[in-house]
């Protein structure tokens, strides 16, 4: 399984981002292989006015894409990355989701912490949203 953080959801919903056709190919590729939390489909409400987006229609096509499943203990684990490796609240959540999974971004944060980051930008951009 495959883990997608919001990056990835953002370049399929936005209609002129540069990681969409990448994203879109990831997506194929990995066909009921991709799971996701909450706490992306509430990050993607967040930002949802932000980059301009309908939100119903963002949560409806990450679903169609991801599956999910919750477990409490990732919560531990995402405060223990804050403190040990200075992430976000999302961006320790995410990973603490991810647990031994690879994850799908464009957030070179996870380079840090772990190898087994699927970047949705070319190789040589190493740049984030």
């Amino acid at each position: 399984m495959i883990y997608a953080d919001t990056d990835f959801f953002i370049a399929l919903v936005k209609d002129d981002d540069w990681l969409g056709d990448r994203a879109a190919a990831i997506a194929v590729e990995n066909e009921g292989a991709i799971y996701t939390s909450r706490a992306t489909l509430l990050e993607l409400l967040v930002i949802s006015d932000r980059f301009e987006f309908d939100r119903m229609e963002a949560l409806s096509y990450a679903l169609e894409i991801a599956s999910i499943a919750e477990d409490e203990t990732v919560l531990f684990q995402a405060a223990d990355y804050m403190d040990q490796h200075g992430l976000t609240a999302f961006d320790a959540y995410h990973l603490a989701y991810a647990d031994e999974d690879p994850i799908i971004s464009s957030d070179g944060s996870f380079d840090d912490v772990t190898e087994d980051r699927i970047p949705i930008e070319a190789h040589s951009d190493r740049g984030g949203l």
